[in-house]
């Protein structure tokens, strides 16, 4: 049985901007699993819960559009977080005919107590940096941040 050598997806050095990226992409994915697990929530349920905090209250329709899931698995994806108490459902006071889900006060505080530390963390390395490197820093960000949504546009057409 003969292997393969592992194809490497970049052929810049290991400490290449794309290289960075790509760690840094897979911590945050990391980040979020344990943050989902030590909110007893999986990955669907989370992104739920962001758009929460984010937003705050919301229809079932605008969270289903913004995560990307359908009404049904929306549905089961409310179902779990009422169970585990980080949402509740009320009926929507600008439209009696529609509900809303509002997010638990210490649920989204019990969030913001684990993401806090890494959005702090990130202030204090741009403090370290002089205002020309703190702007190439955002227009890289930026950059890249159209480059994914540009992608994210074209892949929805498809």
């Amino acid at each position: 049985m003969s292997s393969l050598p592992k194809a490497k997806a970049f052929s810049e050095p290991s400490d290449s901007a794309p290289e960075l990226m790509r760690k840094l992409f897979k911590a945050n994915q990391e980040y979020s699993r344990i943050l989902g697990e030590q909110l007893d929530v999986n990955p669907t349920d989370l992104k739920v819960m962001e758009f929460l905090m984010e937003n705050g209250p919301a229809t079932p329709g605008t969270i289903a559009t913004a995560v990307g899931v359908t009404a049904g698995a929306l549905t089961q994806s409310l179902d779990r977080l009422e169970k585990v108490g980080h949402t509740r459902r009320e009926q929507n006071p600008s439209d009696r005919r529609s509900i809303r889900v509002v997010p638990n006060p210490k649920s989204v505080e019990r969030a913001w107590a684990e993401i806090r530390p890494l959005i702090q963390a990130s202030a204090q390395v741009l403090e370290t940096m002089n205002p020309a490197e703190r702007e190439a820093v955002a227009r890289f960000l930026e950059t890249m941040l159209e480059a994914y949504r540009s992608k994210l546009e074209q892949q929805t057409k498809d």
